[in-house]
């Protein structure tokens, strides 16, 4: 009986863990802007106070024909706090054309996408659709000729988290697949008991 109650208890508490609500989460907040033009992480709110987006990137002088990481973070506007769990776009736009629009969703430690640019110049990054919202965060940033070019960079992007969209769907799949057991051994406990019910 004991292993039951500790069955429930790991059961209940896989859904606030799911959600991140067991991690505590500490005050991150830079509280502005950025201070200085090459401080890092970049930090951007949300038109709509929703949010606070910070943005850095490796190596920080970005020149083309070079892998570069974005590493980014979503916070509370009014609180400061990490927010886990962030659905939005990835979106690397330079000379007004839009050069990659890519979908993703934060984990506790943010996400991170990779890139890489064919000609130098003011580039714009923008993190749109936040929180499957109109709310979007840009920052601009300049792209240096690289002075030993090596040609297009092959990028593979790291592998995706699960969206809230798609973790909603979990508590109805896992519903269906318990019901489809019970069913399952109820139809096969049926024979026996039908025959002690003719006995």
């Amino acid at each position: 009986m004991r292993w039951v109650w500790l069955g429930l208890v790991l059961v209940l508490a896989s859904v606030p863990a799911a959600w991140g609500q067991l991690y505590g989460t500490v005050p991150q907040s830079t509280g502005g802007t950025g201070a200085q033009a090459g401080a890092f992480p970049k930090v951007v709110y949300t038109a709509d106070k929703s949010y606070e987006a910070d943005l850095t990137w490796e190596p920080h002088r970005m020149l083309t024909d070079q892998k570069i990481m974005f590493i980014f973070q979503f916070y509370s506007y009014n609180t400061g706090e990490l927010v886990p769990m962030v659905d939005y776009d990835f979106v690397v736009s330079q000379d007004g054309h839009e050069l990659a629009r890519i979908p993703g969703t934060t984990s506790q430690a943010g996400d991170y996408k990779y890139f890489a640019f064919d000609r130098p110049g003011p580039v714009t990054i923008t993190l749109d659709k936040i929180g499957d919202t109109d709310s979007s965060a840009s920052f601009n940033a300049t792209v240096y000729p690289n002075p030993h070019p090596s040609g297009p960079v092959t990028i593979v992007q790291p592998a995706p988290n699960i969206s809230n969209r798609q973790r909603a769907i979990f508590p109805v799949i896992e519903d269906v697949a318990v019901g489809g057991i019970i069913v399952g051994m109820l139809w096969l406990a049926r024979g026996p008991i039908l025959r002690k019910l003719r006995v």
